[in-house]
């Protein structure tokens, strides 16, 4: 049987590492958190994730996004390993997010937040708050994955890609991380208002990007990339789930479905 790969994404507050959890725990799928890779008890480099993650947290704190994109980089940077690691598990893979859709959402919208030209202290106050054992975790893994010491100088760097034209910067993305796009992406979509109220209620807490404004902008900007994914790469079978009123269950049996209808379009 031929390996299925299956991004689910959405914005923040959807409900997709909910969904995953049910998943993993009910059916015989593997999963790849894009980006919070060590929330997976089988995942690869799970010391490194949680150290950027607390990185991630760190940028949210200042508020930069800059720092946030490095950051965000460095973490797509483990998803390739990752991947290959799971599809040796189980033939269907799904993903929390991936390294080749979502960038395409989000890179062109903090492009446009990036406002600061200058870090002024903000390097110095984000390494001050990780902690230290982390923070050299961070700084090894920027060394060798940004190619920089600096990860203002990357975070910029990235930014930029977000003002180049889609086919491009999915070309640039593809050639970054060693991946490619999955055989199918399930959008899971829900009101603003839910979503905003769901991440307000997470015990990690809101990130820089968790605004009205900001996930309605994403929301819309989902499916305009997805449509042109759609119809720029046939192959790509899309699915969307609307999550509204629904619960756990019934959205799970919902994805549940979606992976059926792409694993036949394998065959």
């Amino acid at each position: 049987m031929s390996e299925v790969r299956v991004a689910l994404v959405g914005m923040d507050g959807v409900g997709k590492t909910t969904v995953l959890h049910r998943l993993r725990e009910r059916d015989d799928v593997a999963v790849v958190h894009t980006v919070r890779g060590h929330e997976d008890p089988a995942g690869l480099a799970a010391d490194l994730s949680a150290a950027l993650a607390g990185a991630s947290a760190a940028a949210d704190d200042l508020g930069r996004v800059q720092l946030k994109v490095a950051v965000l980089y460095l973490q797509l940077c483990l998803f390739g390993p990752a991947e290959r690691q799971a599809v040796r598990r189980r033939p269907t893979l799904l993903t929390d997010r991936h390294p080749l859709v979502d960038p395409l959402v989000y890179l062109p919208m903090f492009a446009s937040l990036a406002r600061d030209a200058e870090p002024g202290g903000a390097v110095e106050a984000w390494w001050g708050k990780q902690e230290p054992g982390r923070a050299e975790a961070v700084r090894d893994w920027l060394r060798a994955a940004g190619g920089t010491t600096d990860p203002w100088e990357l975070g910029t760097r990235v930014l930029r890609w977000g003002t180049l034209p889609m086919p491009e910067l999915l070309g640039r993305l593809t050639r970054s991380f060693g991946v490619s796009l999955p055989e199918g992406v399930v959008l899971l979509d829900l009101p603003v208002a839910q979503a905003l109220r769901r991440t307000r209620e997470r015990a990690r807490g809101s990130e820089l990007h968790e605004t009205r404004a900001f996930l309605s902008a994403t929301r819309h900007r989902y499916v305009e990339v997805l449509d042109r994914l759609a119809e720029d790469r046939p192959e790509l079978s899309v699915q969307r789930v609307d999550c509204a009123d629904r619960s756990v269950e019934e959205v799970s049996a919902c994805v549940r479905e979606a992976l059926d209808t792409i694993a036949r379009t394998r065959t």
